[in-house]
C-alpha cells in the first residue's frame, strides 16, 4: 500500500481490510432510516400482530372446540356434548323451546328398546367429545392452526419478504438514486468487497426486523404462538438471510429494485411456493416451509396437517437456502465488478 502515512508522533498503516471494516460500519450507520416500502411492511406487521391479537381474545382463539361448524350454529364443543348418550337423551326429553339450535339427525335420535344398536351408536357418536377431551388434540390443532394462516400464510408469506425487501435492496439501490455510488467506489477496496461489505453492514437490520416481527406475531398469538416461536425462529432467520442475499442482488443490478422485488415476492415466491408439482422448488420461501414442516415434527406435532406438498427433509432444505444465499451473493459481486455506473456522475 506504499508508505506509511505520518503525522506527529503517530504512524498509520493504511489497510484494505480496515477500509472494509469501515464500508461495513458506514453501510450499517445509513440502513437506520426506514424506506417506503419499510413502512409497507411495517404497517402489514401491524395488521397481522393485531388481527392475530383479536383473534388469540376472541372466545374461539385458535383452538378447535370454539370455532362453529359450518351450518349449525353451534361450536364444536358443543356439538360434541351433544353427541354423547346424556345429550342425545335430553334432546329427545327437552321441551321445543329448551331443543339446540341444530337439528337432531334422525341417527343420533335414541333407541332404548334396541341395546346393541344403542351400544354401538353411542360408542361412535362419543368419539368427537373423546377427541375434544384430549389436552395434546386441543393444543396441536391450535398450533398448528396458528401456524398455518399466521406462520406460513401471513410472516412467510408476506412480512418477512417485505422486510428484507426494504432493507437489503437499498444497500446499493440507495446510493445509486442518491448518485453517491462512485464515491462508494472510490474506496481503497476492490469492488467485489463493496458489495460484500454493504451487504454485511445491512444484514443485521433485516435480521433484527425480521426476527423481532415474526417474535412480535407469534406473542401475539398467546400460547400457540409462543409454542411456534419457539420451534420455528432457526427457520424464520435462514429465510431472512436468504432473501437479503437475493434482494441485495436485485438492488445491484436493478435500477428499480423495490419494483423489481415486489414483483418477485407476490407473482413468483408467493404463487410458485403453493403450487404442487416440481416448479416450487425454484421457490425460497417452500425451503422455508420445508424446514417448518420438519421442525413440527422434531418437536413431536402433527406437522401433516400443515397441508405442504411434498416437503423436503430438513436437511436439504438448510442446504439449499445455503446454496441459495452463497450463490446470491458470488452473483452479486462478480456482476458488481464488471458493471458500469455511468450514469452516477
Amino acid at each position: 500500500m506504499g508508505e506509511p502515512l505520518r503525522h506527529s508522533s503517530l504512524i498509520v498503516h493504511p489497510s484494505s481490510f480496515t477500509a472494509f471494516l469501515a464500508l461495513v460500519g458506514l453501510a450499517f450507520r445509513r440502513q437506520w432510516r426506514v424506506r417506503g416500502v419499510g413502512w409497507v411492511g411495517l404497517a402489514l406487521l401491524g395488521l397481522t400482530a393485531g388481527v392475530v391479537a383479536l383473534v388469540t381474545a376472541g372466545p374461539a382463539g385458535w383452538g378447535l372446540e370454539g370455532q362453529r361448524v359450518r351450518r349449525t350454529g353451534v361450536t364444536y364443543r358443543a356439538y360434541a356434548a351433544q353427541l354423547t348418550p346424556e345429550g342425545r337423551y335430553a334432546a329427545l326429553t327437552a321441551p321445543p323451546e329448551e331443543l339446540p339450535p341444530r337439528p337432531v339427525h334422525p341417527l343420533e335420535t335414541p333407541s332404548p328398546l334396541d341395546p346393541t344398536r344403542e351400544g354401538l351408536r353411542s360408542l361412535l357418536l362419543s368419539v368427537p367429545h373423546a377427541v375434544l377431551s384430549s389436552d395434546r388434540f386441543r393444543a396441536d390443532w391450535a398450533f398448528l392452526n396458528f401456524t398455518r394462516w399466521v406462520v406460513i400464510g401471513a410472516y412467510l408469506g408476506f412480512v418477512l419478504p417485505l422486510f428484507t425487501l426494504a432493507y437489503a435492496s437499498g444497500a446499493l439501490g440507495t446510493e445509486r438514486e442518491a448518485r453517491t455510488l462512485v464515491w462508494l467506489l472510490t474506496r481503497p477496496i476492490p469492488r467485489w468487497a463493496v458489495y460484500l461489505g454493504t451487504l454485511l453492514g445491512t444484514l443485521p437490520w433485516c435480521l433484527v426486523f425480521a426476527g423481532g416481527g415474526f417474535a412480535g406475531v407469534c406473542l401475539a398469538g398467546g400460547g400457540p404462538g409462543r409454542e411456534a416461536l419457539r420451534v420455528f425462529w432457526p427457520a424464520a432467520l435462514a429465510g431472512a438471510v436468504a432473501f437479503a442475499a437475493i434482494f441485495h442482488l436485485v438492488g445491484a443490478v436493478f435500477r428499480r429494485p423495490v419494483v423489481v422485488g415486489l414483483v418477485y415476492v407476490f407473482f413468483f415466491e408467493y404463487l410458485v411456493a403453493a403450487l404442487p408439482g416440481s416448479l416450487k422448488l425454484l421457490s425460497v420461501t417452500f425451503y422455508a416451509r420445508s424446514l417448518m414442516y420438519n421442525e413440527a415434527l422434531a418437536a413431536g406435532f402433527p406437522a401433516d396437517r400443515l397441508d405442504l406438498s411434498q416437503p423436503v427433509s430438513a436437511a436439504t432444505a438448510w442446504a439449499v437456502l445455503a446454496v441459495v444465499t452463497a450463490a446470491a451473493t458470488g452473483l452479486g459481486m462478480w456482476l458488481f465488478t464488471r458493471a458500469e455506473y455511468r450514469d452516477d456522475v
